[in-house]
């Protein structure tokens, strides 16, 4: 019997991470996690960004335009 090994993909990614996917500064998004405004959770003293959320989160809020 074969067997697959399947990745799953998080959304949650840590600060560093979350920067460079997502271009916003390692400030914004710290300090947007000690005050709420950035979905996350903290793992002991991590945060870990929900990457997805914060994005549809700007889209709705229509920050960017071209």
């Amino acid at each position: 019997m074969k067997t697959t090994e399947t990745k799953q993909a998080t959304p949650f990614m840590k600060i560093g991470a979350a920067s460079r996917a997502t271009g916003l500064s390692q400030y914004f998004l710290r300090q947007g996690c000690k005050d709420g405004t950035v979905p996350h959770i903290k793992s002991g003293t991590v945060y870990l960004v929900n990457v997805s959320k914060l994005l549809r989160q700007l889209d709705a809020e229509g920050g960017a335009t071209e």
